[in-house]
């Protein structure tokens, strides 16, 4: 039923569950994950520590590959193929065209990511991205 599925991840603890579960899925299906960590440069200004905008960039990709690292590891133990990209921009924005441009069928997003742990029943980019898709979007 799914051949391409998209997880985003911010590492936090709200998309833990979410990677399980798309790894879950995707072994399921036989379908080829796609793990996507975006780092939010419309949030750059909250997150930079002042001084070098450029450096905490390149501080957050780090912290992307590594989350990113984790969910291939995961999904290497099931057995699913797995491909990981690290991108640059608006969250939601990033993982729309994501899923444009590789005709992704499925996404598995958690509920809440780094941003708004405490804010709504759903996170801003998840609800943004629940509200912008055509196709399923599972909120873990």
């Amino acid at each position: 039923m799914y051949t391409d599925i998209l997880l985003p991840t911010d590492g936090t603890k709200g998309t833990k569950r979410a990677v399980a579960h798309a790894v879950e899925l995707a072994a399921a299906h036989d379908a080829t994950l796609h793990a996507l960590y975006v780092v939010d440069t419309g949030q750059m200004g909250f997150v930079a520590i002042p001084g070098d905008i450029g450096e905490t960039k390149d501080r957050l990709k780090k912290r992307g590959e590594t989350v990113l690292g984790d969910v291939v590891a995961d999904a290497e133990a099931a057995g699913v193929d797995c491909v990981t990209t690290v991108a640059s921009g608006i969250p939601e924005e990033e993982i729309l065209e994501y899923v444009d441009e590789h005709h992704v069928d499925l996404i598995v997003m958690g509920k809440r990511g780094m941003l708004d742990p405490d804010r709504h029943l759903l996170g801003s980019t998840t609800n943004r991205v629940l509200k912008q898709t055509g196709i399923p979007v599972q909120a873990v």
